[in-house]
């Protein structure tokens, strides 16, 4: 196929030579320069005989497949604590900066198929990649002993299911990439480094992506795939990781954080040589994006239509119940008052952000609900068509419980809310009952929904006034939130919000007080907080929105999916990147649509994305 980037020939030569041993590491903490002048470009270089060989079943083919495990894609890697989230580590030494990477033995010497790189850091944690509690190497893998490894021996894929993108990648040759990062909830050993323990604050998640990135295009020659033909992968946090990674290609902004992890193609002056972060097209499942105005769009969704207290009347009358007729508890409105004020929040910042419909005219609050029935009927409309089962106007239905923290139990309800004929058009919606379905069949979060830590005096056990029908009390919805994702490494989270660093409780039995966090600890409001600057960038760093149209480096072709009744952020948020994409005079192609029936969750509809790649490819720019 045609080669694309230029700089392909040029970054062989870098790889070869370092690999032929031409181009040497320097002693201590350094690296040598290559041609690029990548201060660590020849400790990076790619290591192909490096590699297992595993056997797995595709489409009933028993086919060899190398696995070249724990590619270490950045010359400092982060030190680890032996113990983080995923348990006992045993990567201690590069396991949050690592790459799994997998390509049929058929197709290993090529140079031309794509590759695909999923980014898997759920709910903004970091992503471990290696064995747990001592793994010795040789034992199958499972979900006790390794993390990481999508593709295993004596595993079977099939390239046809819509839930398989293992099997579809393999089957198209493409080179099958897992990439650990850092991200909330890394810890580094006690003492090791003069800023704290929590290495993984933003924008470090989306600083890895990068510098796999990067990584990827210096050894290019050396690697099975084509770098220039890089289609990043994510969901949830994931979807944001991946987003992010797509909207800031090249963007100077991160320079400094590639420097500091010894990213390759950064010059001895924290400069970018020739080395590009830019990657072909991405493919985002519900993107946890835009979280400095997350928690505001959340509650506008939810309680513009009055959607909390319309739950929670239900919830009170015993109407939210399995098909067993058990009542599931799903209202959580703690803080009515706050709710408010946040959705009030939402409606000068939308128009902020200059966005426009297809007719030109501003995106706004006055007409995001209409923008939005819109998108929810099409998916409504493109379910039936496609001939799966829809549960017909008036008629009862069941839905699992999907989301965080979104309660447990299948929801029993009546589909009061659409109606679409055996053509698929739809001819009747009432979103006020939609809204309500969602709020119903997942818990929905509790106030404020991102930035949480320090809100409550004891979290989950704070009591709302919300009732059983037998009157039972009903606690609060909290799962944390991504306080944890802000401020310096030495804190172990900052508010980042204005409404959550003012309402900051102090501490309490769950989260012990952060003495430079909040006001009631500090002093300072949010206005007059010396850190604000700080967290402002911090954000920035992890949102696309202030990059879309105003980057070089963006990616040209991007495909996003919102389940319809996904609950765990507001639907505005993956429906503003799509319009800010769409008016990018340098996005090729955006694919948008909500996807019916389906919560929050990704890689559903692998046959149709895959077919979506395959034209992007096809398409060769």
């Amino acid at each position: 196929m045609t080669q694309h980037f230029p700089l392909r020939t040029l970054a062989g030569t870098v790889a070869a030579l370092t690999a032929a041993g031409i181009l040497t590491a320097c002693g201590g903490g350094g690296g040598g320069s290559s041609l690029f002048g990548g201060v660590y470009d020849s400790q990076l270089a790619f290591d192909k005989s490096k590699y297992t060989t595993i056997t797995v079943t595709l489409d009933g083919v028993s086919t060899p497949v190398r696995w070249y495990r724990e590619v270490c894609y950045v010359a400092k890697p982060m030190k680890l604590a032996p113990t983080q989230s995923a348990g006992a580590v045993d990567n201690q030494a590069c396991g949050y900066q690592n790459m799994n990477i997998f390509v049929r033995e058929v197709d290993a010497a090529r140079q031309d198929n794509a590759i695909l790189l999923n980014v898997n850091n759920a709910g903004w944690l970091a992503s471990y990649q290696g064995g747990k509690g001592g793994w010795n190497g040789t034992d199958a893998i499972t979900s006790a002993n390794y993390s990481g490894a999508d593709i295993v021996n004596g595993g079977s894929y099939v390239s046809n299911s819509d839930t398989d993108k293992k099997g579809a990648a393999l089957a198209r040759g493409f080179v099958y990439i897992n990439m650990a990062s850092r991200s909330r909830g890394a810890v580094a050993p006690a003492g090791v480094y003069t800023d704290g323990i929590y290495q993984g604050k933003a924008p470090a998640a989306i600083v890895d992506a990068k510098a796999a990135v990067r990584y990827l295009r210096l050894n290019d020659s050396l690697m099975p795939g084509n770098a220039s033909r890089i289609v990043v992968n994510g969901t949830s946090g994931g979807g944001a990781q991946s987003t992010q990674l797509g909207a800031t290609g090249d963007s100077t902004d991160y320079l400094p954080y590639l420097k500091a992890v010894g990213a390759a193609g950064i010059d001895i002056n924290g400069n970018s040589t020739t080395l590009s972060d830019k990657v072909y097209a991405v493919v985002a499942y519900c993107p946890i994006q835009d979280l400095g105005s997350a928690d505001l769009a959340y509650e506008w969704m939810f309680n513009v239509l009055n959607t909390r207290s319309l739950v929670s009347a239900d919830q009170k009358a015993g109407l939210i119940v399995d098909a067993n007729g058990n009542e599931l508890v799903r209202a959580s409105n703690p803080d009515p008052s706050g709710s408010a004020t946040l959705m009030n929040k939402f409606v000068a910042y939308q128009a902020s952000l200059g966005l426009k419909n297809d007719d030109g005219s501003a995106l706004t609050t006055d007409n995001m609900l209409t923008a939005l029935q819109s998108e929810i009927t099409k998916a409504a409309s493109a379910y039936v068509k496609s001939g799966k089962a829809f549960v017909a106007y008036n008629a009862n239905g069941s839905a699992a419980a999907n989301g965080v923290a979104g309660g447990s139990g299948t929801l029993y309800y009546k589909n009061d809310f659409i109606n679409v004929d055996a053509s698929g058009a739809v001819t009747f919606f009432n979103f006020s009952n939609y809204l309500k379905f969602v709020a119903k069949q997942a818990r929905l979060k509790a106030l404020p929904a991102f930035d949480q830590l320090g809100q409550t005096p004891a979290l989950a056990a704070t009591a709302t006034s919300d009732t059983t029908k037998a009157g039972a009390t009903i606690y609060g919805n909290y799962s944390g939130g991504e306080s944890n994702l802000f401020g310096t490494a030495a804190q172990v989270y900052s508010n980042f919000t204005e409404y959550a660093w003012n309402n900051n409780n102090g501490g309490d039995a769950i989260n012990a007080t952060q003495s430079d966090v909040g006001l009631k600890n500090t002093g300072y409001t949010w206005a007059s907080n010396p850190q604000q600057a700080y967290l402002l960038n911090q954000y920035k760093l992890i949102n696309a929105l202030p990059y879309i149209g105003k980057t070089d480096g963006i990616t040209p072709h991007w495909r996003i999916r919102v389940g319809a009744r996904d609950r765990d952020t507001s639907f505005t948020v993956a429906y503003n990147i799509s319009r800010a994409l769409k008016a990018d005079t340098k996005v090729k192609n955006v694919d948008y649509a909500l996807f019916w029936d389906q919560g929050h969750a990704g890689n559903y509809d692998v046959q149709d994305a895959f077919n979506w790649i395959d034209q992007r490819l096809a398409a060769g720019n």
